[in-house]
């Protein structure tokens, strides 16, 4: 399997990605801007990562990418790269009928301009790229076990998720409206507390008391001396929630350890 960038004019970028989807198709690696760069990325980095990490770049050649100065730039530092590992990097691929480059001048190139032609050409590029691995397909027999197993890890997560709705409900029963507002909030903000809110929040002079607050309480205190929900669950005689809820918080930090 080879990779290749596809060096090419915006006017040019229909052609890119299909040329991008069927070399994909065949196994080849390939590196097209819009697919790679993402919102913040510095252009000019990325392009240079892009063209240092493939193994060849293939110049897409038209009078809109003759044109171009960023093109030009990318096909200097393509042909610098072949200078230096003496070896063919830059694959001149033509679009149009133009006058190529100074430094692809001799190059073989492969000529798309005849649309009818593009399988041909294809086949050439995808000859000239190597051999690609074989996709793995399996038989019917190994793709009826996967379905079956995949149906059994299904009805397992259905009755997984119907069994934790039913204690969740049971678990909520009694609670207060707002507390129970709290529970799904702190649940959606931390789903790994939600156990231990679900069943170990409490209330304390109608303040809603989940696992983040209380942990995030205790930090307070610990910076800044003591915090008033001290006082409130001294006064409500909370501490033994207080020391279910850290119990619970540690059985679930030890299980993640183990």
């Amino acid at each position: 399997m080879s990779s290749i960038f596809l060096s090419h004019s915006h006017a040019d970028k229909p052609f890119a990605r299909k040329l991008a989807a069927d070399l994909r198709k065949a196994g080849h690696a390939v590196w097209i801007d819009e697919a790679e760069i993402n919102i913040g990325d510095s252009l000019i980095e990325k392009i240079r990562d892009g063209l240092d990490e493939v193994d060849y770049v293939a110049a897409i050649l038209s009078s809109a990418s003759i044109a171009s100065p960023w093109i030009t730039r990318e096909l200097d530092i393509a042909s610098n790269r072949e200078i230096e590992e003496k070896r063919v990097v830059v694959l001149p691929l033509l679009l149009e009928q133009v006058e190529l480059p100074g430094f692809l001048k001799g190059k073989f190139y492969g000529d798309f301009t005849d649309s009818s032609r593009y399988d041909e050409m294809l086949a050439l590029l995808v000859r000239k790229l190597g051999p690609a691995p074989v996709p793995f397909t399996p038989s019917s027999e190994e793709l009826a076990q996967l379905r079956a197993q995949l149906a059994a890890a299904q009805a397992s997560a259905a009755l997984h998720e119907t069994a934790l709705q039913a204690h969740q409900k049971i678990a909520l029963r009694g609670k207060s409206a707002k507390l129970v507002e709290a529970i799904v909030a702190a649940n959606k903000k931390f789903p790994s507390h939600a156990p231990i809110n679900t069943t170990n929040a409490f209330e304390v002079c109608n303040t809603p008391v989940t696992l983040d607050y209380l942990l995030w309480a205790i930090a307070k205190a610990e910076r800044r001396g003591a915090h008033p929900l001290e006082a409130l669950l001294s006064m409500d005689n909370k501490w033994p929630a207080v020391n279910a809820m850290l119990s619970a918080y540690d059985d679930l930090l030890s299980s993640t350890k183990g």
